[in-house]
């Protein structure tokens, strides 16, 4: 059996997928989004094989309309927090401060938002 938190990275794309179509999705449409949304180019039996998988990791369940339907079982917001508790634990050493302070270094985001990010970080320490 699969560790429930774990996904690969092509698992989460596609669960991301799922998630965002905020609503019961089909295979082709979750192809769909992984063509125009990642530029990710899968064959239907790999999407399918994904869709399966996470289902038995206990995210998604499936029904039966003509075609199948996966809908989320398992929260994005509840993974989003339990992934980013995980990076905080093991690069910062739960330390928030440092895990902002990193984030301020980081060149995507504009001047301000990286003073905003250094000022949180400092209050922190």
């Amino acid at each position: 059996m699969y560790k429930r938190s774990e996904l690969s990275e092509c698992e989460l794309v596609t669960m991301k997928c799922v998630w965002d179509a905020q609503g019961p999705v089909t295979c082709q449409e979750v192809i769909a989004e992984l063509r125009t949304v990642y530029g990710l180019e899968y064959k239907d039996t790999t999407v399918y094989t994904f869709l399966k998988i996470l289902k038995q990791k206990g995210f998604i369940d499936s029904y039966r309309k003509g075609i199948t339907f996966y809908q989320p079982i398992r929260d994005e917001v509840e993974y989003r927090e339990g992934q980013i508790r995980k990076m905080l634990d093991f690069w910062f050493k739960n330390s928030t401060g440092d895990m902002l302070a990193a984030l301020s270094q980081m060149p995507e985001f504009t001047k301000e938002e990286r003073e905003i990010l250094q000022k949180i970080a400092a209050k922190k320490e």
